[in-house]
């Protein structure tokens, strides 16, 4: 009995983590916490820079409305079990947000590939989710601009012109 328990815990040593550690030097973004089974990819933080967030669906045209907004700024990237749906990620963590007094400046399919997400703000606090496939994993990348400057499409949608008579 004592030999299979040991024998268990060697090839169990031996035996590659169902997930690599999270990428060096990276943390989870205070706003959002982790969905679970996923695990950070990559990161990126800066003291000041833009970001280009998308604030409305993508027109005939194909482009969309965009807030261009400057301050700190961090990404994180996540990989996560395929079994954990785009939509589904996209969903919890738009959930989690509302919880903590985020309004939602766009939710819908993100960029020109369909990929479910949002943009969101609370205070000057500026949060992008997009979900997005990892070969055969899924996943998402967070967008967190603490802002001290916003242009472009920020605010919300004028009303549709009605025709003139």
């Amino acid at each position: 009995m004592r030999a299979r328990a040991l024998t268990l815990a060697v090839l169990l040593s031996l035996a590659p983590a169902a997930w690599p550690a999270d990428a060096e030097g990276c943390r989870d973004l205070p706003i959002l916490p982790r969905l679970s089974g996923c695990e950070i990819r990559e990161c990126r933080t800066r003291d000041y820079d833009e970001a280009e967030l998308q604030s409305g669906p993508v027109d005939r045209s194909g482009d969309f409305p965009k807030a261009f907004v400057d301050g700190q700024l961090a990404i994180v990237t996540y990989a996560c079990p395929a079994s954990l749906r785009l939509t589904d990620i996209a969903r919890q963590s738009q959930a989690a947000l509302r919880r903590t007094g985020y309004s939602f400046v766009y939710a819908g399919s993100m960029f020109y590939n369909e990929l479910p997400g949002f943009t969101a703000r609370r205070g000057t606090t500026w949060v992008q989710l997009v979900s997005e496939p990892f070969d055969a994993l899924s996943g998402y990348t967070v967008t967190m601009v603490r802002a001290s400057e916003v242009s472009g499409a920020a605010r919300a949608r004028p009303a549709p012109r009605r025709p003139q008579r």
